[in-house]
């Protein structure tokens, strides 16, 4: 994430539970850096480091293709084997590098230094080719700087065969198409099964079109108000008083009915609220939408009102942040990359026996299910744009590589061995298959401007909007409606000095 979303590898969180990462990583904690190697890198924080060439052209007479990873995930030491396998296996005597005069070099950063690595050598023009993996948010530092794919895209010299479109325009931003995603993370609604049947309730639908059927048989929309009214069933004291009874106590919580976890204001919004952005049209003026208003009241109600959503000092002590793998939370809205966090699969685990369920539908009548995706892109600067394009596109259709990083292949035809990998992981502990078929549904869900889109003056944008979840999670005494005022006025004033 954002980035994964964090998987493999979550990306550097920022704040209290911070957006995710789109790249998916370490399940211990939800602020992990990339794992370390097992060899100690040197002072430049490199893993590994390529050449670089006059003209980019090896001595040879090679084309030199740079390969920058670090940005995301991709420093574990098996992604760094799979990694070295497929440049290997492109530079072969009769690889498609080869074939194509291109020597291709893999260039591996630490996560804590990447950004500013790869800032350093575009200033000083020694810039790499290809970047990646890299999400949607971490684009946002280096968008500018890509190449406009969309030649290669109907020159067909990219493969997108089997990619829905709506995942492919995912990359579009400011009609360039910047990257094509190889790596997707739908997002659904993760429940605890034992908790539902000792409350007595029945599961969430797994279908889009479904109703929610309640205790008293009547049949209602799986929407954010019917997650409620749940929610309080599934929330209890310790004494065992669920948050519908008059004697509930909400200052001694010991499980809850829902979590939001590791996302962020815009990311909460989204998916209560339905599409929209902190961005108006024109690109410069800040603003935040009515469907997003009324999501954070939403959910700040849940927070302070109900008691039935933790907040700041329970998230904490569940699990370190990992709220869902604590046992304590009934139902967890997250993406795909969760998988490597649901819980740690050995048999002290208190969460065996779960399964996932469709988005609700959100506040503005639609379902909508935010996206993660991880891409690779080429940078404009390059010198051999060509043969960049080739090299990366090998990259991305190599199956080990999209396994390795723990990811959802973004072509339909490669995801049946994904899930049964996933079903083949959680055997032990899970006693029935879960049902994938949901992941694959939230795909034609997905938002119409992604809720970690680029934004004027990003990283202290990003801050301020940060800043509002801190305080909706610490501050029972928000006057949220003044609280989001502020906000807009902040983004405007950064907006205007970025």
């Amino acid at each position: 994430m954002q980035s994964q979303m964090k998987r493999t590898t979550l990306r550097t969180r920022v704040g209290i539970l911070a957006a995710t990462v789109l790249l998916v990583g370490a399940c211990t904690q939800p602020a992990a850096a990339p794992s370390q190697p097992a060899s100690t890198p040197g002072s430049s924080g490199a893993l590994v480091t390529a050449p670089s060439a006059p003209g980019g052209l090896t001595s040879d007479g090679k084309i030199l293709v740079r390969w920058f990873v670090g940005l995301g995930t991709g420093g574990n030491p098996e992604q760094l084997g799979v990694e070295s396998a497929a440049v290997a296996k492109c530079n072969a005597t009769d690889g498609p590098c080869t074939k194509a005069n291109i020597k291709l070099a893999l260039e591996v950063y630490q996560n804590d230094v990447a950004y500013d690595t790869l800032a350093t050598q575009i200033a000083t023009h020694n810039a790499p080719d290809i970047i990646g993996p890299i999400g949607v948010r971490a684009l946002n530092g280096f968008g500018a700087q890509l190449l406009d794919l969309s030649k290669y895209v109907q020159e067909k010299t990219l493969d997108t065969a089997g990619i829905e479109k709506n995942l492919v325009d995912t990359y579009i931003v400011n009609g360039k198409q910047i990257g094509i995603p190889y790596a997707v993370y739908p997002s659904y609604m993760y429940y605890n099964k034992a908790l539902f049947k000792e409350a007595g309730l029945k599961a969430p639908p797994h279908k889009v079109g479904d109703k929610y059927v309640m205790p008293n048989g009547s049949q209602v929309d799986w929407n954010w108000d019917t997650v409620a009214q749940i929610a309080k069933i599934l929330t209890v004291d310790s004494k065992g008083n669920d948050a519908t009874k008059a004697a509930f106590d909400p200052k001694n919580i010991a499980q809850f009915g829902f979590d939001f976890q590791w996302t962020d204001p815009r990311g909460w919004a989204t998916v209560i609220g339905g599409s929209g952005s902190a961005v108006a049209g024109d690109g410069k003026t800040a603003q935040w939408p009515d469907n997003w208003r009324k999501a954070m009241q939403w959910y700040y109600d849940r927070l302070w009102k109900d008691h039935t959503a933790p907040t700041q000092d329970y998230i904490t002590a569940l699990a370190g942040g990992n709220t869902f793998q604590s046992g304590k939370v009934a139902m967890d809205f997250v993406h795909t990359w969760y998988t490597c966090c649901v819980y740690p699969g050995d048999d002290t685990s208190p969460v065996k026996d779960w399964d996932i369920a469709i988005a609700p539908i959100s506040l503005d009548g639609k379902i909508t299910a935010k996206l993660h995706a991880d891409t690779m892109g080429v940078l404009a600067s390059t010198l051999h744009a060509d043969a960049a394009v080739r090299a990366m596109n090998f990259i991305m259709t190599q199956p080990d590589i999209v396994v390795t990083y723990g990811a959802m292949p973004a072509k339909a035809a490669d995801r049946k061995a994904f899930f049964d990998a996933l079903d083949k992981k959680f055997a032990k502990l899970n006693p029935t298959k879960v049902d994938w078929q949901v992941a694959s549904s939230m795909l034609s869900y997905t938002e119409a401007v992604n809720h970690e889109a680029n934004m004027p003056n990003f990283l202290k944008s990003d801050a301020a909007i940060k800043q509002l979840q801190s305080d909706m999670l610490t501050n029972g005494g928000l006057n949220l409606d003044n609280r989001i005022g502020d906000l807009v006025k902040s983004l405007q004033s950064l907006f205007s000095a970025g």
